[in-house]
């Protein structure tokens, strides 16, 4: 007969692997990762066929987090192409985004709140020490 011990211990491993599990907004399978939304900082005019940059609402990338767009079409006017700003830092460094290219398929006026995507931010291990930066 096998004996399970309980102690407070296993309360405090189970915890933490839940505060740690609901840092993150979805998991495939061994991977998870967060969700944030693309929303307009700004209002402006597109053309239809227009790729141009906007501002958005700061997204905060961790370090070692990977940057990936969803392909679902958030907004019925175009598509948020990519996040960026000012100076282009390493995945092994904290970012923020603050614009977005966003792509219109039709002629329309995007207006501040508006939805433009959606990012996806998943973990990675870096283990080739050059995209680490130079301290």
């Amino acid at each position: 007969m096998a004996v399970r011990i309980i102690t407070r211990l296993d309360i405090v491993r189970r915890e933490i692997a839940e505060s740690e599990a609901s840092k993150l907004d979805f998991d495939i399978g061994g991977i998870s990762g967060n969700l944030r939304a693309i929303i307009a900082d700004e209002d402006m005019q597109f053309n239809s066929g227009d790729i141009k940059s906007i501002k958005i609402k700061k997204i905060t990338i961790p370090a070692n987090f990977l940057c990936f767009l969803s392909g679902y079409g958030s907004n019925s006017y175009g598509h948020a192409i990519t996040v960026d700003e000012e100076i282009p830092l390493p995945v092994s460094m904290k970012r923020i985004t603050d614009h977005s290219m966003f792509a219109a398929a039709e002629t329309c006026e995007i207006k501040k709140d508006d939805l433009l995507g959606v990012l996806i931010l998943l973990p990675v291990n870096i283990h080739n020490k050059e995209l680490h930066p130079k301290k």
